[in-house]
């Protein structure tokens, strides 16, 4: 199974990266504005994006405050369902990190590329959002 694998600073604290995480207004603020839930353990987030027909279903199967949270699709593009994501968060030497993996992937091939790349640029929202509180969804309706 492929996995993409990337490490963003965070000059916030971990209850704000958390945050940014699990509420409603924190995904809408960094990630999609068209999000519905979170809303805690065992919920289902759904995400639309431009384009696409169907949202992106995600239920939340990890909440560790303030060090993990863990989304499962459940339903989107085929080759998205069943992989998993996580957000470590952990403090070191006055900087917050956030590791985040997107695992499960059953191939390299086809949109494996692309969902790398976009995740290396959606990511710089997350840490914009916790450092400041500005919303800047990298996909905004």
């Amino acid at each position: 199974m492929a996995r993409i694998l990337l490490q963003v600073p965070v000059d916030a604290s971990r209850e704000d990266v958390y945050r940014a995480l699990t509420k409603k207004a924190g995904v809408t603020a960094w990630w999609s504005s068209r999000t519905t839930g979170p809303s805690g353990e065992g919920s289902v987030m759904k995400v639309s994006f431009p384009d696409a027909p169907i949202t992106f279903d995600f239920r939340v199967e990890e909440v560790f405050p303030p060090e993990r949270v863990g989304w499962r699709c459940l339903a989107g593009p085929p080759e998205w369902i069943g992989t998993g994501i996580t957000f470590d968060i952990s403090a070191q030497d006055g900087t917050t990190n956030v590791l985040f993996t997107h695992d499960g992937w059953k191939t390299t091939k086809k949109s494996f590329p692309f969902i790398a790349y976009s995740w290396a640029q959606i990511l710089p929202r997350l840490k914009a959002f916790a450092e400041s509180g500005r919303r800047q969804p990298f996909f905004d309706f």
